[in-house]
């Protein structure tokens, strides 16, 4: 499956798309789609998540030798979102280790931003001449997510760990996608059935 291509969009907000930055089959997460710059530059780029003088930021002044470190940030705030929504979408009412640490930065997130006006609605941008700006972008979308989308329509696919939006009615949606986990989850309802 191409990394930009509308089956990688499918979470139904951008900050679940970010989560969903792995190719995965069976909840492993062991394979990255953003796992190298030019492959998070594409990403970004396809995204609604970074504004036209962010995107020329990424791609003209981040340094090549901050390109690992802001990477390796990058995946940990992918796997800490993961973990915690994971955790909210399946019903956890306890707060655990990994929505503490998103907490915590989405409150370093918000300290480093200013709101702005963007269309008729305030948004918060993450001041770039921190060097955290892109983690910061990433954590407020995170946030937006939390506080503004109605959070009992957060789903896991039941095949791999891709995170979506139930749009549906009733139980909805119970894969990421019809095309690729809801045929694998088919295919193999019926072998089973056929033994």
């Amino acid at each position: 499956m191409a990394l930009c291509n509308e089956d990688a969009f499918i979470g139904g907000h951008p900050a679940l798309d970010f989560v969903n930055t792995v190719d995965d089959q069976d909840k492993c997460r062991d394979s990255s789609r953003i796992s190298d710059w030019p492959g998070f530059l594409g990403w970004a780029n396809a995204s609604s998540l970074f504004s036209e003088q962010q995107m020329n930021a990424l791609e003209n002044e981040i340094q090549q030798t901050d390109i690992t470190t802001l990477l390796t940030s990058i995946h940990e705030l992918r796997e800490t979102a993961y973990a915690s929504l994971s955790g909210i979408a399946s019903g956890e009412t306890q707060t655990d280790e990994a929505l503490q640490k998103l907490e915590e930065g989405i409150r370093i997130a918000l300290n480093n931003s200013s709101l702005k006006l963007k269309g008729n609605n305030y948004i918060w941008v993450p001041d770039m001449v921190n060097p955290n700006w892109v983690i910061d972008v990433l954590t407020l979308s995170i946030e937006s997510l939390l506080r503004f989308h109605d959070i009992s329509k957060l789903k896991e696919c039941g095949r791999c760990s891709w995170m979506f939006l139930n749009q549906g009615r009733g139980r909805g949606r119970r894969w990421c996608n019809m095309r690729t986990c809801g045929n694998r989850a088919k295919s193999v309802s019926f072998r089973n059935r056929k033994q």
